[in-house]
């Protein structure tokens, strides 16, 4: 079963970004990240049973840190090779590891800082150039790569902070919770950008297809994770879960024509480096 559960997780989350990126085609960014995300709750609506008052309010910190994160997340798809951001969306757990140590006490050992060097090579390989800075030139010259970076970093800051609240709550009913104050900011901001309902109604008549598909996959790509959860340890299923960056730039290569081979080595350096710190 854990082999079935990580399987799902894996070809949902590489779908997930090959649907973002349509999404995010030819429309503005704050009414991409509002249908993208508004659909991923509405697909967890199954969940809803367990909510209440005191998770919504402890959810309200995540929520807002991700609703930066994903509308960066979406910025970045819309501007940038989905197989390079995919890889990208990995680094949170470089991030993570000073996080929980600055904030939760947690501990940095040999593996982690080791396992987080072999990572930041392993980034140099998605722009390659013929030297070590010139790749990482190219990198911080990409809108869309700069965008993903500190979308991984509020995505750990925001992993951070439900390290600390969801030990006294359900984690599948906390992540409704979260999706739904993402969709209500989103929808909030941009009815007040625009006065208007218009730009939302014509993403769902244009991108309806993109927006069921990816709402899915980005939902049910976290209850498979959980149900994961249940056969193997974190520290086996998190750096699993990162081939999904391999199914992202096989169907970048074939969708959009993007140029994958050398970007390929550099996901998988990245991967080790995740096995390293979590094992």
């Amino acid at each position: 079963m854990a082999f079935l559960w990580l399987f799902i997780r894996i070809i949902l989350l590489g779908y997930e970004r090959i649907a973002g990126k349509k999404i995010s085609e030819g429309n503005d960014t704050l009414i991409s990240s509002w249908g993208f995300f508004t659909f991923s709750f509405l697909t967890m609506i199954p969940f809803i049973t367990g909510l209440n008052f005191e998770i919504l309010k402890i959810s309200l910190i995540s929520g807002f840190i991700y609703s930066l994160s994903f509308y960066l997340y979406v910025k970045a798809l819309s501007s940038e090779d989905a197989s390079v951001i995919a890889p990208l969306y990995n680094i949170n757990v470089i991030f993570l590891i000073f996080l929980t140590w600055f904030f939760l006490g947690e501990k940095i050992t040999t593996a982690k800082i080791l396992g987080s060097l072999i990572m930041i090579y392993g980034i140099s390989y998605l722009k390659k150039e013929n030297s070590l800075k010139n790749s990482f030139k190219n990198i911080f010259k990409s809108k869309g790569a700069v965008s993903m970076i500190v979308s991984s970093l509020l995505l750990g800051l925001g992993r951070t902070v439900d390290g600390y609240f969801v030990k006294s709550t359900d984690e599948l009913t906390y992540s409704v919770a979260i999706y739904m104050i993402v969709s209500i900011n989103f929808t909030v901001i941009s009815i007040i950008k625009y006065k208007s309902l218009k730009p939302h109604i014509n993403i769902v008549k244009n991108k309806i297809f993109s927006l069921l598909t990816g709402g899915f996959s980005n939902a049910y790509s976290y209850v498979a994770l959980l149900k994961a959860f249940k056969y193997v340890d974190v520290s086996v299923a998190e750096p699993v879960s990162m081939l999904s960056a391999v199914i992202t730039s096989l169907m970048a290569k074939f969708i959009f024509r993007e140029k994958i081979a050398i970007r390929l080595l550099g996901t998988f350096i990245l991967i080790l480096g995740a096995f390293i710190i979590y094992i």
